[in-house]
């Protein structure tokens, strides 16, 4: 390994070649070599170091957020055991984030193989799609990656089923999620939620402390169970086959202070979990409390966020919380806030290789003006803001909304217009001038009503999917 270039970016060239193992009746194990498209690396492809399969392995920059993709093609939804072929010629471990389908399952060592020319596996088990799905390798560490061969992707004698507990990786989590305690992990700020399919004709959920929950089963409209704790049954006498399942829960808010924690599914006896792919897009809103949908009795699910993302068929989460500015001057300031896990968590704690949003939409600025922000500080803080939600998510289309009252509009226009001399062409200002009439579709002249959020809706949803 050696430092390179940030923009010296191979493409790894991905194909797949069938490794035989065991009897003849043992199922084949696929093998991705990292030089063969469309597997790409941040690095180069080399050959210098013999003991490497196919005709080569990805050498990736010695950087934090460097990696080597996969593309792994399952005939249907199902575990698979995920080997890893690596070299690490040094003694020190050069530790990455296993991120599946952009959502971040594991961390692996790669410890020291002894000689660059000393090769090793690394190995673990994931649940995979039917069809496509995307294995990337990510350091975590400015030593980068070790060099990486191929990834083997065993599928003979696994198993999809799943228990229902919160580590079960058939349920899908969105948002960000604190695992501190890992028997009940707590959704962090709003709009989080989590899924996966079922079998059985009941399905339940473990609470720890009281907590308003909504829940839609086999995409039904949300439903909402309220100040609900212990065992929860939420629905029963379901027919036969397999069936979804949503869970979200209300955000801590004012004097709301509910426990938004997950416990795991109750299934009935027998009963397991199944995979559930996640959609190809994943959308972060970062806002204040017109983002959460606040004051409305129904949100997250009727304010634009959700409703936005809902309609792109996009896995979203809502980093938001009610009087946050984007300035952090006696305030919630988002420009710093954005990298934790809560609101109510004090240090920059939140591990961005958790999952990658595909696109970040910003509403932030109504509020810094009662906290007396000026505009060139406003300005001067949301090009930062827009630079470090770049670095968290390199290859994500960021949205910067003009906030719906007006305020500090041109420092917004022009700090996206400084990232775009930059050089990034991926940062966009959305001018929302009329979306919304303050008389008639507010409560308050400041937070829009469900009908509101509709109209929102109808004009975001275009921009972005344009983008994504």
């Amino acid at each position: 390994m050696r430092p390179l270039p940030l923009l010296a970016v191979g493409t790894l060239v991905a194909g797949m070649v069938t490794v035989l193992t065991g009897s003849p009746a043992t199922a084949a194990v696929n093998r991705y070599e990292a030089e063969t498209a469309p597997a790409m690396c941040t690095g180069t492809i080399d050959a210098n170091h013999a003991g490497f399969s196919g005709t080569g392995f990805c050498n990736g920059d010695n950087v934090v957020g460097a990696s080597v993709q996969f593309t792994v093609t399952m005939p249907a939804a199902g575990r698979a055991t995920l080997g890893v072929r690596f070299a690490n010629g040094t003694t020190t471990g050069r530790p990455a984030d296993v991120l599946v389908n952009g959502t971040r399952v594991s961390t692996a060592a790669f410890g020291g193989t002894g000689a660059w020319t000393t090769w090793s596996a690394s190995t673990l088990t994931v649940s995979l799609g039917a069809g496509s799905n995307t294995v990337r390798l990510s350091p975590t560490t400015a030593a980068g990656l070790p060099n990486v061969d191929s990834l083997d992707v065993d599928t003979s004698g696994s198993s999809s089923a799943g228990t229902g507990r919160p580590d079960d990786s058939n349920i899908q989590y969105y948002g960000r999620w604190s695992r501190s305690d890992p028997a009940f992990p707590a959704m962090g700020w709003a709009g989080g939620y989590l899924e996966t399919r079922f079998t059985g004709s009941v399905i339940g959920v473990r609470q720890r402390n009281a907590i308003d929950l909504y829940y839609s089963v086999d995409q039904a409209a949300p439903q909402w169970r309220r100040n609900v704790s212990g065992n929860v049954t939420l629905a029963s006498g379901l027919t036969g086959g397999s069936h979804s399942i949503r869970i979200g829960y209300r955000e801590r808010a004012g004097s709301y202070t509910g426990d938004p924690v997950f416990g795991g599914l109750i299934l009935a006896s027998g009963a397991q979990t199944a995979p559930l792919a996640r959609p190809a897009n994943l959308v972060e809103f970062i806002g204040d409390s017109i983002t959460v949908g606040q004051p409305n009795a129904n949100r997250p699910f009727t304010a634009y966020p959700w409703l936005t993302a809902e309609a792109l068929g996009a896995g979203h989460t809502q980093v938001a919380q009610g009087g946050a500015c984007l300035v952090n001057q006696d305030c919630y300031g988002m420009v710093d806030w954005f990298r934790r896990s809560s609101a109510w968590v004090s240090t920059d704690d939140w591990n961005f290789g958790t999952y990658q949003a595909t696109a970040v939409v910003i509403n932030l600025g109504t509020n810094d003006v009662g906290h007396g922000v000026s505009t060139v500080q406003f300005q001067q803080n949301y090009v930062v803001m827009l630079e470090r939600v770049r670095v968290a998510y390199p290859n994500a289309e960021i949205f910067a909304m003009g906030v719906f009252r007006n305020r500090y509009v041109p420092e917004t226009r022009n700090a996206v217009a400084a990232r775009t001399a930059a050089g990034d062409a991926k940062v966009h200002f959305v001018d929302t001038t009329g979306w919304i009439d303050p008389a008639t579709d507010t409560t308050d002249n400041v937070h829009p009503t469900d009908a509101g959020h509709v109209k929102i809706t109808q004009r975001l949803r275009p921009i972005l999917d344009q983008y994504i």
